[in-house]
This record gives structure tokens, sequence and C-alpha cells, in this order.
């Protein structure tokens, strides 16, 4: 298991923050004190929603939960690569609640998230039809300047990217992103589109120039040597790659390939399909697939929800922090990881058929 820290020994403030690390109300909940730094992602334990201006109705009700359930302890945090953020384990990514809620459902969700540490959050421009990004920038106003957003733009050329950021821009209600993923990385000649000087990557730099991009990564869900090209020919900051027991199960792994090299690089390594693009509803259990890819050498794990009962379901096994899954284990599951990922419902991102094919 890595080593991490936690939200109380933390004194890392976000880049937008005014507040000073040691600048902290002392909140009391269940009989026990907890230190909440204002400005970092202290947003865990009491509940702290869109401003630290907590009533004592607020406080006094926090008091009520059981603090024998891990759902209320503190939220594990890692280093985000060299960005300087101290990141939740868990990054509430911006698929799921994008379709399949409606616009109050997924505010809540994503306001229970930030209630219970959630202090990192992933979406795309594409996703949900912009939907994602709207919702996110609803759900964050007001929180904006103590959690760290990224977000994605898939358009390979110069006025198409711009415009695409534009419009992320607007839709989250930011000046500002932290994190720019190139999205979905493909084959060699999508590779060299990215690294094109006239393309994406000029856009992108000149945003961050400006000032409105903060770090640069790539994302890919097939085509690693793509991945790891671009981590050689390009000064990236972050990388989103398959981490799940699902890439182990169809023999296409990140882990001993992208994720050595991105460490190399000093790259943020975020993580994807724990779930299997949300196949893991079929399975006996979500436990043994959140073990694996919690123990595994990454600052963030990006998972999607469409509840706030899944959500709740899944912070509470993170915050548990399990052992890792023995070999024996994981190999053991493979069976399921392949039964489950044969048939997809309509909405669903069938990501493993290039595995299949290949």
């Amino acid at each position: 298991m890595r080593d991490h820290q936690r939200c109380a020994d933390s004194g890392v403030n976000p880049p937008h923050s005014k507040a000073r690390a040691g600048e902290g109300n002392r909140l009391v909940a269940g009989g026990t004190t907890a230190t909440c730094e204002i400005g970092f992602a202290l947003l865990p334990t009491l509940g702290i929603l869109r401003t630290m201006n907590l009533s004592a109705t607020t406080i006094e009700s926090q008091g009520t939960e059981d603090a024998s359930d891990p759902l209320h302890a503190l939220m594990p945090l890692r280093p985000l690569g060299r960005t300087g953020w101290q990141s939740s384990v868990l990054t509430l990514g911006g698929v799921k609640w994008d379709a399949q809620c409606s616009e109050l459902e997924a505010v809540r969700l994503i306001e229970r998230a930030l209630d219970l540490g959630v202090n990192t959050f992933d979406t795309a421009h594409g996703y949900g039809a912009g939907e994602s990004e709207r919702r996110l920038g609803r759900a964050l106003a007001g929180v904006r300047e103590r959690v760290f957003v990224s977000t994605k733009t898939d358009d390979r050329t110069y006025d198409g990217a711009r415009r695409q950021m534009d419009a992320s821009f607007d839709r989250l209600r930011v000046d500002q992103v932290d994190l720019m993923f190139i999205h979905g990385l493909d084959d060699a000649k999508d590779c060299d589109r990215v690294l094109g000087g006239d393309g994406v990557l000029r856009a992108i730099h000149e945003y961050r120039d400006a000032g409105r991009i903060r770090f640069v990564g790539v994302s890919g869900h097939w085509y690693r040597a793509s991945m790891e090209r671009l981590i050689r020919e390009c000064p990236l900051d972050a990388v989103l790659c398959p981490v799940g027991l699902f890439n182990l199960a169809y023999g296409y792994g990140y882990i001993d390939t992208v994720l050595p090299l991105a460490r190399e690089r000093g790259l943020a390594v975020m993580g994807m399909k724990v779930f299997g693009a949300g196949r893991v509803k079929h399975a006996a259990s979500i436990e043994p697939y959140l073990r694996y890819s919690q123990n595994l050498d990454l600052d963030s794990m990006v998972i999607g929800c469409e509840s706030i009962d899944q959500l709740e379901q899944m912070i509470r096994i993170i915050k548990a922090e399990p052992a890792p899954l023995p070999v024996s284990e994981q190999q053991a599951l493979f069976e399921e990881c392949q039964r489950v990922t044969q048939s997809w419902d309509d909405g669903e991102f069938n990501w493993v058929k290039h595995y299949v094919k290949a």
C-alpha cells in the first residue's frame, strides 16, 4: 500500500485559495475533535459544503453520525504528481451522473462527494453532451478554490480545441481549469496529429501561457505505445489510463509500461476503468476491484457513479484502506471481468473491444 498523507496532517493549500495553512476551525463531532484547515480539502468529515460558515444545526446533525462507520473517517490523500495538490484517493469522474441522473440529483451527488472528502473532480467537454461540465460547474459554485478540476478536449485541431476549451470554461463557470487532458489518445496517426505543431498542443500551450490552464495531461484507453511516445516527446504533467482488474483480465495493462515511465518523468498518475466503465454492477462485489486499484502506485482513482448510495458504498471501502488483493484472488476474478464485459447497455462505453481484437 502506498504511503500517503491524510487530511489532518496536510499543510498544502489549493492554488486558488486565499487561506494560509494552519488557519483552521476546530469542530467537535461525535465526541471527537477534528481540525479543519480552511482552504484545503478538509471538506471531508464534517460536511463542509459551499462555505465554512457552518451553523450550529449543521454541526449538531453531524455529531449524530456513527463514528465507527468508515464513511465518516478522513479521506486518504496522495500527492498529485508535481502539481502541489494533495488529492483525495477518489476523484469523482464526470460520467454516469451526467446522463443517468436529473440535474438536481447530480448536484446533490457532487455535494455529497464534497461532504465526504472528495476534493478532485474530472469531466470532459463531450460527457453528456456538455451536461457533465455544466452540472459540475453549478455544484462547485462557491467552493471552486477548494477543489481541483480537470477536463478534456478531444479535438486535434487548433481552432476546434480552442472552441471546446472555451465552452468548457463557460460550462464550468471558471476562468481557469487545473488540468486539461488531451482526450482519448488513439493510434500512431492520432499521436502524430497531437504532436503536430499547429494543432491541439499549440492551443493548450497558449491557454496555459495565458493562465487559463495550469497543467496538461493525456488520457487514453488503448494504444499504450502512443501514450508512452507522448510522455517522452511532450512536456506533460499528468496521465489518465486504465488501471483496473479488467485490463489484467484482458492482458493489456498500463501498470508495467505507462505507469513507470510516468513516474520517471514526475507525472501525476490518475487511474480509470476501475469499475470497467460501470460493468462492475454485474459483479459479485465491488470491493476487490477497489482493493486492487487502490493499492497500486496511483495518485487518484477516477470513478463515476449514478447515485449517492453507490458513492457512499465505494467511499466506505476506500476509507477503510483495505489490504492489497492477493495475486490468487486477482486471477480468480478474471473470468468475472470478462463475463460482465461481454455485453453492454445503451450508453455504456465498450472500451475492451480493442483488447478483444488484439
